[in-house]
């Protein structure tokens, strides 16, 4: 079966499980979560984890809001028990609120990218609290509790908060003179280089800066909401056979029906795509991370239009093998 009917078939089960007024967008990069992670959508299962959360979360929760498909089909693609994966769930959002993180969407975002062992949490807790501070002394305005998710999956990683924090803050810099905008979306996008090293690397900007020209060369958006994703192709080094087969993915995906109207959810699910042969930590946790700052990025934009990592539960069981 190829991408596209991987796409259309997972497409069409989800439209039947989600409610009327979830928007298309988060239901086509729902469908490129599955497909990219290789996952099969269990009807049930899925009805299942709704239904528990429902019942544990208050009326108000971010789990009940516009984020609530994306918590579904990360507890779903996580594998376990779903009364279990949604009390795991609210354990670390508990431990969040005792750590001093202040509570919003983000910070639940945050709980998905926290490891399940919970001997881990600490640490985890206190090494994401520790870079928000770092970084907080470069970009004191700019970063705030919609930076939580990035800090703690960064968080986890080796290398130095301090110097990461300051690595950075360098990439968001240079990249400002090569026309990339200020804002929130350059931040994510500064983060996302410094994922498989802390320090410094003299080429990223470079590569960076080539990949948005090269997709701009062949007609694909590279805004603002781009920035992480072509981060992200940066950071993991992609070569230019890489990089050719997501631009060819992403116009084969573009071409469909359903992305008639969204061809920009079309590049995360081409990058994920590309990604998921690699039995690399690093590129299996990055279709998890890209996929879910999609995710809320477009679920915000839907909110704003008519009212977006998942869990790097992947990584962390890798890690611990």
């Amino acid at each position: 079966m190829t991408i596209n009917q991987k796409i259309e078939e997972t497409f069409n089960t989800l439209k039947k499980l989600l409610s009327w007024g979830v928007d298309k967008r988060v239901t086509l990069s729902l469908a490129g979560y599955y497909v990219t992670l290789d996952k099969e959508l269990n009807e049930s299962r899925f009805k299942e984890i709704e239904i528990v959360i429902k019942k544990k979360a208050g009326i108000f929760s971010p789990l009940r809001s516009h984020l609530n498909p994306l918590f579904i089909a990360t507890l779903d693609v996580a594998g376990q028990e779903p009364q279990q994966a949604v009390d795991l769930l609210l354990e670390k959002i508990e431990a969040l609120k005792n750590s001093s993180f202040k509570v919003n969407s983000y910070t639940y975002l945050a709980a998905l990218l926290m490891s399940d062992d919970k001997v881990n949490w600490a640490e985890e807790m206190e090494r994401a609290k520790q870079l928000m501070a770092d970084m907080k002394k470069h970009h004191r305005f700019l970063t705030s509790t919609d930076d939580y998710p990035y800090a703690m999956f960064l968080g986890k990683l080796n290398g130095d908060t301090a110097v990461r924090a300051e690595t950075m803050n360098r990439y968001y810099q240079e990249l400002r003179n090569y026309k990339f905008y200020s804002g929130n979306e350059l931040q994510w996008m500064s983060q996302v280089l410094t994922y498989t090293n802390a320090e410094y690397e003299e080429d990223l900007v470079k590569r960076a800066v080539i990949i948005r020209d090269g997709l701009k060369s062949v007609k694909i958006k590279t805004s603002a909401p781009q920035y992480p994703m072509i981060g992200f192709m940066a950071a993991l080094k992609m070569n230019e056979e890489q990089l050719k087969a997501i631009v060819t993915t992403y116009e084969s995906l573009a071409s469909m029906k359903l992305f008639s109207w969204y061809k920009d959810s079309a590049l995360s699910i081409a990058l994920g795509w590309e990604m998921r042969a690699s039995k690399d930590t690093y590129a299996t946790a990055a279709i998890s991370m890209a996929t879910s700052l999609e995710m809320l990025l477009q679920a915000q934009q839907a909110m704003m239009i008519s009212t977006i990592a998942a869990s790097s539960a992947a990584a962390s069981s890798s890690n611990s093998e």
